[in-house]
């Protein structure tokens, strides 16, 4: 069997397990304004809406693109978003399992795509923003590394590719620009001018369309992102986890491994200028530590997950290459070296594995579905609030979505607008960031003031976080919803309202 073949089989070894641990997670309850956001926003492309113009989002513009994109092809459904959520993570584990193939061979690669797989299937598979940013910078890096040990028209083309993958990423979050731009310099200093040349077309050609982006949504809107931005931020930090507890162990483990990819990295480059081993661990020990800021920003599993899945993937992939510094392949080091590598890989999946079960177990109890979003029984006030609007509401009213005391603004069922369709949205602020929507000026009470139709809910309303988001913001918001809407329905933690000029 040759090299070619063997690498072929695996590659699709490892698809297929990652096909089937992931698979599986892609049906469930969705998160109310998290996914409900990304639906809600794709559906709002595909009426014509610009992002950060017509609604805010604190993300790039190319999520909800590339979602809206396949709801034009494949229908608006959370299947579809679904699908596009399980394409990044497939990136993902793909692309570091290539990175792993280079640096240490087949049973590297395996190992490293095997443990990413793994770690990726430890929640619901949506189409997360930061997830397809991760995996456009990683197919990047991957592409890169691909194509440094490639020469003349081939090399040019895979570091074009690498560019544009680069770029949609930035455009997914421009706030990971720094970690993509950094991940791929050390190659860029490995290969031909030209081949710069190619990347750097290919990521401008993307990256660049916040150019005219910034134009259509216009320069107030622009200040007003860059406002809610720096005004939600206090009040999402979350402090550091207790020692010892798995949110400490995945991070303090994260940073550790990110540490001595960068200084493994950075000794391989000096000792061996000829090789790329050194300079793609640099690549992707750079392009993790670009991702510590917005970690930090929130310490919680949701966040350090995608920042370690790079750093503990390539464990398997760093160890077997520093031993094939030592040991002549072949020999039988070399072979019990992989048998150590693959039982350490083992007790590094052990946490990731348990919560794969639970997940399974909670999709039992799921009954009702609306367009795809998920929902089960503890949801029947929002189930009778969708309902009765259905019934009652005209295509064209406008709907406002949101938290019963509007003095805070933490959270938000923003997939009641994804499965209201035909309504508009009423506000700017269609997901709620605290300090956003609810500080002085933000323009809510007036959007509350033109809506039809109100969805609030005392969800949320027990929301205790040790950070500001505790705080109250202005009361008008309330003042506006006590003097001109009238309560029409009232189930479990739901309430509608309708303007009371209109249900007179």
């Amino acid at each position: 069997m040759t090299h070619r073949r063997i690498v072929a089989a695996s590659a699709i070894g490892v698809t297929v397990v990652a096909l089937g641990l992931l698979v599986p997670l892609t049906s469930g309850r969705g998160s109310e304004m998290d996914e409900g956001a990304v639906v809600t926003y794709a559906s709002r492309v595909l009426d014509g809406a610009i992002p950060h113009r017509d609604f805010s989002t604190f993300y790039g513009p190319g999520n909800p693109f590339i979602v809206a994109g396949a709801f034009a092809l494949f229908g608006e459904s959370v299947t579809t978003e679904r699908v596009v959520g399980l394409a990044y993570r497939l990136l993902i584990v793909l692309s570091l399992f290539a990175i792993g193939l280079r640096l240490a061979g087949v049973v590297a690669g395996a190992l490293t795509g095997i443990v990413a797989a793994s770690m990726l299937a430890e929640e619901l598979v949506w189409a997360y923003a930061t997830y397809g940013a991760l995996a456009f910078g990683v197919l990047g890096l991957a592409l890169a590394t691909i194509g440094s040990a490639s020469s003349g028209r081939r090399q040019h083309m895979l570091f074009l590719c690498a560019g544009l993958a680069g770029g949609v990423g930035v455009l997914i979050r421009p706030d990971f620009a720094p970690a993509v731009i950094a991940s791929i310099v050390p190659l860029l200093l490995y290969v031909s001018a030209r081949a710069r040349i190619w990347y750097g077309a290919g990521f401008v050609a993307l990256a660049g369309l916040y150019l005219p982006h910034a134009v259509l949504v216009g320069s107030d809107r622009v200040e007003r992102l860059i406002g809610d931005i720096r005004a939600s931020g206090p009040g999402r930090t979350l402090p550091i986890p207790r020692p010892w507890g798995e949110t400490w162990q995945r991070l303090t483990l994260g940073t550790f491994v990110v540490g001595c990819l960068i200084v493994l990295g950075a000794v391989l480059w000096r000792r061996e200028r000829q090789n790329i081993e050194g300079r793609v661990l640099l690549g992707a020990g750079l392009l993790s530590a670009g991702l510590l800021p917005w970690t930090l920003s929130r310490l919680d599993g949701f966040h350090i997950r995608p920042f370690a899945v790079i750093p503990l993937s390539l464990l398997p992939a760093v160890v077997l290459l520093l031993g094939a510094r030592r040991l002549a392949p072949g020999t039988r080091g070399r072979t019990a070296l992989s048998v150590a590598v693959a039982a350490i890989t083992l007790l590094v999946l052990a946490d990731d594995l348990r919560p794969i079960g639970g997940n399974t177990r909670e999709l039992r109890g799921i009954r009702n579905a609306y367009r795809g979003f998920y929902d089960d029984d503890g949801r029947a006030g929002s189930r009778a609030m969708i309902a009765r609007l259905a019934s009652l509401a005209r295509p064209g009213d406008s709907l406002f979505v949101g938290p019963q005391d509007l003095r805070r603004t933490n959270y938000g069922p923003t997939f009641m607008y994804f499965l209201l369709r035909d309504l508009e949205p009423a506000s700017y602020y269609m997901e709620m960031n605290p300090g956003a929507a609810n500080r002085e000026g933000s323009g809510l009470a007036d959007d509350i003031r033109r809506a039809d139709w109100l969805i609030l809910t005392s969800e949320w309303d027990d929301w205790n976080e040790p950070n500001e988001s505790m705080d109250f913001g202005p009361s008008e918001p309330n003042d506006v919803v006590r003097d001109d809407f009238c309560l029409r329905l009232e189930r479990a933690q739901y309430r509608l309202y309708e303007r009371c000029d209109r249900a007179a």
